[in-house]
C-alpha cells in the first residue's frame, strides 16, 4: 500500500462536488419517500409496515435504474476516493474525512460499501485492491454513523478476506497506521478500532457462529 504521497487537490476538489451532488439527490428522495410513507400510514398500513413497502420501493428503484439517485456513480466516486485516501498524505486523508461530515446520506452509506461492495468483491475478484478500499471506507467514516453498524460491515470484510485466502490481520493494521488517533465520543480511535479488531468480542461471536476458530 502506498502511502504519503500528496494528490492532485483537484482530484479532491471534484471528488468533494460530485459527492455533494450525490448526497443532495439522495437526501431529497429520502424526503420524497418519507412523505409517500406518511400517505401509506395515513391509509391504514402501519408504521412497520409502510416502511417495508416504502425500503421494497427504494431497493427497486435501485435495481431499474429509476432511482433519482445514480448508486453506480457513487460507488466509484467512492472507489476513486478511497483509492485517493490510501496514498494521500496525513493532511488530505484529514481532509477528506472532513468531506463526510455535512453529507449525511452518502456517509451512512459508507457501511454498506464496507460489508456489501467491498466484501463480495474481494471474494468475487480475489483482488487486494477491495480490501484496501473497504478499510480505507471504515477509516473515513471515522466511527461518526453507528458504531455497531460499523462493527458489522468490518465482520464482513474480514469474513470476505478469510473466504478469499487472505490474512485480514495485516490489511486491517496497514490501514489503522494511517488512520484517526482520536478518541470518538468517547470511546477508542479509529485506529485502534481497526488495529484491535482481531481481537475484538465481537469477531469472535461471528466466527463462533461460523463455526471456525
Amino acid at each position: 500500500m502506498s502511502q504519503d504521497q500528496p494528490v492532485s487537490s483537484g482530484s479532491l476538489a471534484e471528488m468533494d462536488a460530485r459527492l455533494s451532488r450525490l448526497n443532495e439527490a439522495w437526501e431529497e428522495w429520502d424526503r420524497e419517500l418519507g412523505e409517500a410513507q406518511k400517505c401509506l400510514e395515513q391509509a391504514g398500513l402501519d408504521r412497520l409496515e409502510a416502511a417495508h413497502v416504502i425500503h421494497r420501493r427504494q431497493m427497486d428503484g435501485f435495481r431499474a435504474g429509476t432511482a433519482p439517485l445514480d448508486l453506480h456513480e457513487l460507488q466509484e466516486v467512492l472507489d476513486e476516493l478511497c483509492s485517493l485516501y490510501l496514498r494521500a498524505d496525513q493532511d488530505q486523508r484529514f481532509l477528506i474525512r472532513g468531506f463526510f461530515e455535512d453529507k449525511t446520506r452518502v456517509r451512512k452509506y459508507l457501511h454498506s460499501y464496507i460489508g456489501g461492495r467491498a466484501a463480495r468483491l474481494v471474494v468475487s475478484t480475489g483482488d487486494t485492491k477491495w480490501l484496501g478500499l473497504g478499510l480505507a471506507a471504515a477509516s473515513i467514516s471515522d466511527q461518526k454513523v453507528d458504531y455497531r453498524d460499523l462493527l458489522i460491515s468490518l465482520g464482513e470484510l474480514w469474513l470476505a478476506e478469510e473466504e478469499a485466502g487472505f490474512a485480514p490481520a495485516r490489511h486491517f493494521s496497514a490501514v489503522a497506521r494511517i488512520s484517526s488517533d482520536e478518541p470518538v465520543y468517547g470511546n477508542r480511535s479509529t485506529k485502534e478500532l481497526l488495529r484491535g479488531f482481531r481481537t475484538s468480542a465481537y469477531l469472535k461471536s461471528i466466527k463462533g457462529k461460523g463455526g471456525e476458530s
